[in-house]
């Protein structure tokens, strides 16, 4: 089943184009990695699918949802890990989760909280204020609270950056359980290497533009009609 969909996506910062006619298509289960050199679009494509941008002119549905015109029920349906992970320094992990879950109207136990903690390496840590966390461990904590909505689409900017050997294999083990459960995927990345555990689809972008594709991130990316 489709999920994602998008078609002639256009976006700019005043004069300047960001994204030129971008189409992209993804299934439930599936991962799409786009790989660009820095300025290809990128990130601005996954903020526009986070709905973070709106979009000077195209399509965007989510579940067969238009999204450009029902942005609440795609920020119900998905959830976007960029550079910045916008959790609360004061509070512990299980805060975190806990107030997470309150502003979408859970109430998971806290069993089921300190499950998500020690899934993503963070049980010793799970009453300690996250301000004093390393860049890895903060994305692990976003990431866990991703674990707690089990999101319909998840979008990751460079999510293996601050991440060392260890952490690169943790997390391509919890993103292939996502897949496994019919998770969407669309992640940006600089390292097809650490994708290629992953089963995707790798999209190199160019000039706003997706130009190329391949089934799998460590296979030569061949020039295609857009996808």
């Amino acid at each position: 089943m489709v999920r994602l969909q998008v078609q002639g996506i256009h976006y700019g910062f005043g004069r300047q184009k960001v994204l030129n006619g971008v189409d992209l298509q993804a299934a439930e289960g599936e991962c799409v990695a786009l790989f660009g050199d820095n300025g290809a679009g990128k990130s601005t494509l996954l903020s526009i699918l986070a709905t973070r941008y709106k979009p000077h002119k195209g399509a965007y549905l989510l579940n067969g949802t238009d999204v450009l015109k029902q942005g609440e029920y795609a920020r119900e349906n998905l959830i976007f890990i960029g550079h910045h992970t916008h959790l609360y320094g004061h509070l512990s992990p299980m805060e975190n989760l806990r107030f997470s879950a309150d502003l979408r109207g859970l109430r998971p136990s806290d069993k089921a909280l300190r499950k998500i903690i020690d899934e993503v390496g963070l049980g010793r840590f799970a009453h300690r204020p996250a301000k004093g966390f390393s860049a890895g461990m903060r994305k692990r904590l976003a990431l866990g609270r991703a674990l707690l909505f089990h999101p319909a689409l998840l979008l990751l900017d460079e999510p293996y950056s601050a991440l060392d050997s260890k952490g690169v294999a943790w997390l391509n083990r919890l993103l292939a359980s996502y897949l496994e459960h019919g998770g969407t995927l669309i992640l940006a990345s600089h390292d097809p290497e650490r994708v290629a555990a992953l089963p995707n689809r790798a999209v190199r972008m160019t000039g706003g533009k997706l130009i190329a594709e391949s089934k799998h991130a460590d296979d030569p990316v061949e020039e295609t009609q857009p996808c």
